[in-house]
């Protein structure tokens, strides 16, 4: 009984929030339009002020207060490549909120074929098929001239959404066979509470706290493929202990 009134009370918050991502994806999609117009190619970092103006935004309609440690850790080290675990469908918007405007998303090619949000996903990120060597090795080109204009790169390398009960899954090892390949530094972003907040296998929103956590800096210059292995664990065992001690829901993980 308690748990059914809980949900009619959620009802309103629920309609609310929908309001506000609508208003977000298409306010956002026509102010991008006439930036890329406008603009062109310097149209990325206005556009993504927009993306951090709504999740800020977003993030206050919801009532979800973000904390954030160690952020210095990311702005003292640009350009780099910021490496986040994934658990949640609100990630991006952590990303946005969290990073410069002056980065860009990896994200998945499968990500365009969601109405109004997969446009404004290919206005800011790059995008790759994973299952195309093609893609991948058109994507490490375009990362990698990315960096070279003094732009970020902020990459998943979990490949997909953590919906175990481990804080976080095994990485790939793509992020790190970049980082070492282009010299940059890596800077891990550990989110913790986002799950307690949205669970990793819906889309449903409750108020929060939800704390991000700078790790880092990861030095990659003079490493390497033969470094590969141990620069990935180090950081996935750091991200791990983070995530572990700060988390309620992971602090009983093995």
């Amino acid at each position: 009984m308690l748990r059914t009134l809980h949900y009619i009370f959620l009802i309103p918050y629920w309609i609310w929030l929908i309001i506000v991502f609508m208003a977000f994806l298409v306010s956002s999609t026509v102010l991008s339009i006439l930036l890329r117009i406008l603009l062109g190619h310097k149209a990325h970092n206005p556009t993504m002020a927009i993306y951090k103006f709504w999740s800020a935004f977003f993030f206050i309609a919801a009532g979800i207060r973000i904390r954030i440690k160690n952020r210095d850790t990311l702005f003292q080290n640009l350009p780099c490549i910021a490496v986040c675990n994934h658990g949640s469908n609100l990630d991006m918007f952590l990303g946005a909120y969290a990073m410069p405007t002056s980065i860009k998303p990896l994200a998945k090619i499968q990500l365009k074929k969601m109405p109004l949000l997969g446009y404004l996903f290919t206005t800011v990120c790059v995008m790759v098929d994973r299952s195309s060597r093609e893609s991948r090795e058109r994507s490490s080109r375009a990362m990698l001239e990315t960096l070279q204009e003094g732009k970020s790169i902020f990459i998943f390398p979990e490949g997909t959404r953590n919906k175990g009960a481990k804080p976080i899954n095994e990485f790939y090892d793509g992020a790190f066979r970049f980082g070492i390949e282009s010299g940059f530094p890596i800077v891990a972003m550990c989110t913790i509470g986002a799950r307690s907040v949205t669970p990793s296998s819906g889309y449903s929103v409750r108020p929060g706290t939800i704390s991000i956590h700078f790790l880092g800096p990861y030095p990659t210059q003079g490493l390497t493929k033969e470094d590969l292995p141990a620069l990935k664990s180090r950081i996935y065992q750091d991200m791990y202990a983070e995530i572990k001690t700060h988390d309620p829901m992971f602090q009983s993980a093995e």
